[in-house]
């Protein structure tokens, strides 16, 4: 697909964040560490990128067009044996304790390659992300150690949050929305816990998740007030995986209808009390939507590398395409919208290193433990007991509610959104542009322009439609004032 004779992009020499995002030049005087580690993040998934993912993407876009439930599990060791799966862990626990900023360069490189392989690997952590808006410590630091020990023996362990429903989609993700929808999921209280019956549908991962992290109301009539968050093992009994969905694009990473029959749940794996899933799902969108974003820029760049790689070596006449004036212009064009929304998206990276979840690995008792206490002590089940009893498990989410209020969560909800919407429109917009560039032979099949064609186009459905994200950011930085 690309060519390794021009340094941009995926072949660029080393590490470019700073050279790049020049603005990144300031924090790397006075925070070299943080930027090094982005820098170093950057190259490590860029590598993979280039070595691992690049050769076989069309081989395994081709297999999962024939079996949607293919899996390239050759791929996700290489990607586990270097820890890419538990990225955000910190590196004392057996994690690669990149912060944003890096988790955004490792989504960025993935994406410009392959976008399905690189949520296969990435939104993994959603089992993380999940527990931390709680933050519950004992649920956590189970959540942690159960992760680190399946990377350690190269067992796969899988996540997937379950909001769509067949009769409500992005419903789901906005308030005013969620008061008139007509859900497909009940809860009900029982003895010891409670039952859940319904479905949810295409839901990421759904077919190889080990857990699945879940809104469900409890009164159909009222689902706004009644939502409740669940972690729901799919072991459990009346749990079942039905379609696997057969789709245009992102082909590799399984999107499934899931089934809920009588799936009985304890009570601790009530992660949000009714009234309080709107909640729940609001903090996970307020980091993802951005990300998002992100990947939707790694889809642009992708694309216009391999725009340049076809206009350098198509001859016409005495000349190559890419000496003709208008495909420069278009290049140029495509290179300022690329560069202007890179700049937005990590610029966001920063600011939830910043004010968001990843500055609970800043703040003092968390540094401080993670600074004295030895690994095999962190990694501990007397640790993990000990976070378990109540007045400690509860002291993590007071803790994390004063760092992150519900103010800041909405604050991110609004420039995710805007970031979202700039990336995954770039996407699209670029990729377009590609396609008059390179015209009906560079959009063959071998040169892999038309699988970026294909795996863009959802990017501005999912993490809530880029409609809703236009009305999410209207609603917070508009309607305040007028």
């Amino acid at each position: 697909m690309f060519s390794t004779d021009i340094k941009f992009g995926l072949f660029a020499a080393g590490p470019d964040l700073v050279a790049t995002i020049p603005a990144l030049g300031k924090l790397d005087r006075y925070c070299p560490a943080y930027i090094r580690t982005a820098e170093d993040a950057q190259g490590i998934a860029r590598g993979f990128a280039r070595k691992e993912m690049l050769p076989k993407v069309l081989e395994i876009d081709e297999k999962c067009s024939k079996d949607p439930r293919y899996f390239d599990w050759n791929l996700w060791k290489k990607a586990n044996d270097i820890k890419l799966n538990i990225s955000p862990i910190p590196e004392k626990m057996g994690g690669l304790g990149w912060n944003a900023l890096a988790n955004a360069a490792l989504v960025e490189e993935l994406a410009s390659v392959c976008l399905a392989s690189a949520s296969n690997i990435t939104f993994n952590t959603f089992g993380l992300l999940g527990a931390m808006v709680e933050c519950r410590t004992g649920v956590v630091m189970k959540i942690i150690h159960e992760m680190v020990d399946a990377q350690k023996k190269g067992k796969p362990l899988f996540w997937s949050w379950a909001i769509t429903e067949p009769s409500a989609g992005t419903d789901m993700e906005d308030g005013r929305a969620m008061a008139t929808m007509r859900p497909s999921t009940r809860a009900k209280k029982v003895p010891g816990g409670f039952t859940i019956n319904g479905r949810k549908c295409f839901i990421t991962n759904g077919s190889l998740a080990h857990y699945v992290i879940a809104n469900i109301p409890f009164d159909m009539s009222v689902p706004r007030e009644s939502m409740a968050t669940f972690l729901i093992p799919t072991d459990t009994r009346g749990f079942s995986v039905g379609t696997v969905e057969r789709k245009c694009g992102q082909k590799a990473s399984q999107t499934a209808e899931i089934v809920f029959e009588d799936v009985f749940v304890p009570e601790e794996n009530l992660w949000e009390p009714p009234g309080r899933g709107l909640r729940h799902t609001r903090e996970i969108l307020s980091i993802t939507r951005g990300f998002i974003g992100v990947a939707g820029l790694g889809l642009a760049r992708g694309a216009l590398t391999q725009a340049i790689t076809f206009a350098s070596q198509k001859k016409i006449r005495d000349h190559r395409l890419i000496d003709e004036e208008w495909v420069q212009f278009i290049i140029a064009d495509l290179l300022k919208r690329i560069m202007t929304v890179r700049h937005a998206c990590y610029n966001f990276a920063i600011a939830l290193d910043t004010y968001h979840l990843w500055r609970m690995f800043e703040a003092v008792p968390i540094r401080t433990s993670l600074k004295i206490l030895p690994q095999n002590f962190l990694l501990s089940t007397s640790l993990r007991a000990l976070a378990q009893r109540a007045i400690i498990d509860k002291a993590g989410t007071f803790y994390k509610n004063r760092l992150v209020t519900d103010e800041t969560v909405e604050s991110f909800v609004k420039h995710g959104s805007a970031v979202k919407v700039a990336g995954t429109d770039l996407a699209v917009n670029v990729i377009n542009r590609v396609a008059d560039i390179v015209g009906l032979e560079g959009m063959s099949r071998r040169h892999g322009i038309e699988k970026f064609f294909r795996d863009a186009k959802i990017t501005q459905i999912y993490e809530g439609t880029n409609q809703a994200n236009r009305i999410d950011l209207f609603e917070n930085e508009i309607s305040p004032l007028i």
